[in-house]
């Protein structure tokens, strides 16, 4: 699967558009919510990677879910310092406690006419409800890949149990544990 690269580079053109900031949040959150598409769909070419063990694509898959993750963190920097800009132009202390902390998004929104907040908001919300999406999915897998892991350790512990999940090199030194191939020279 190659990389879609409809996105790539737009997060560069905020500053020159010359668009209101609602305006360009809104054009954030729809570009985040696209890059949160792309993820999701190539999350799953992952999986289904790792599960019928196709490993031909799956480094350039990572590649570009991480690239995808790139742009979605820029286009959240830019969209934090439009609404610290907004929070600082109203004198509204994001987070009076946390200086460090990302102005909240429903303090911000609160302050604009409903139509503009509802369409914010949902767009908001339909982002966060893809970002969870993606999440889980991702915790899925790796639980997938922890217990194949157990499962691949208990099974060499089993076939081999004088190993003790220690490896040795050909002359006889202790090597690190890694998953290593293994030559077993009975039938099982």
């Amino acid at each position: 699967m190659e990389a879609d690269n409809n996105i790539v580079g737009t997060q560069h053109t905020f500053g020159t558009t010359g668009l209101a900031d609602n305006e360009r949040t809104f054009f954030i959150l729809q570009l985040q919510t696209e890059i949160m598409e792309k993820i999701a769909a190539i999350q799953e070419s992952v999986r289904n990677a790792v599960i019928n063990r196709q490993w031909t694509d799956f480094e350039s898959l990572l590649r570009t879910m991480n690239q995808y993750g790139d742009q979605f963190q820029e286009l959240e920097t830019e969209r934090a310092a439009l609404f610290a800009g907004f929070l600082e132009q109203e004198e509204i202390p994001a987070y009076p406690h946390d200086k460090d902390s990302k102005p909240d998004f429903y303090t911000v929104v609160s302050r604009l006419p409903e139509e503009e907040r509802r369409g914010l908001t949902e767009l908001y919300r339909n982002l966060k409800l893809r970002t969870l999406k993606v999440r889980m999915a991702n915790d899925s897998l790796v639980s997938y890949l922890n217990e194949a892991k157990t499962t691949v350790d208990s099974f060499l512990d089993a076939a081999c149990p004088d190993r003790k999940n220690r490896f040795y090199s050909r002359r006889g030194a202790k090597v690190p544990t890694d998953m290593r191939s293994m030559v077993i020279n009975q039938s099982l």
